[in-house]
């Protein structure tokens, strides 16, 4: 699929929607950063009770992988946090060229509705479907 070129300065929105944007967008980013911290900091926390487990002839095998498991879950959500931080990089990058607020797929205005609920949003709906 061919993405199109969208020119600068594009936008539909207002300033004032700009900045209401542009402030969610700042907001998402401090949540995913601290959400990203806290993980970081139970998986560190599972590493070094890890080696506890190991080091103990007590526990049986079925801790060690209840214990792998979290471990993968915790990594899966960091990972996700990562990716929506690079989606609202590329938002707030958008609002800087007058692009936000524009499908990426069909150069057409993306729902307010929908901006309200992803702010980070780079489709429409539509384009999405």
């Amino acid at each position: 699929m061919s993405t199109q070129k969208t020119p600068v300065n594009n936008t539909k929105l207002s300033d004032k929607e700009l900045d209401h944007f542009k402030q969610r967008l700042n907001q998402e980013r401090e949540s995913s950063e601290a959400t990203i911290r806290e993980l970081k900091e139970s998986l560190n926390s599972l590493n070094s009770t890890a080696d506890d487990v190991q080091s103990s002839q007590d526990h049986h095998q079925a801790d060690l992988g209840t214990k792998e498991n979290r471990k993968a879950t915790i990594l899966k959500k960091i990972e996700k946090q990562t990716e929506k931080l690079d989606q609202i990089t590329i938002a707030l990058d958008r609002i800087e060229t007058g692009n936000y607020g524009i499908c990426i797929d069909t150069g057409e205005p993306i729902q307010k509705e929908r901006l309200e609920a992803i702010p980070y949003a780079i489709r429409s709906v539509a384009a999405k479907s």
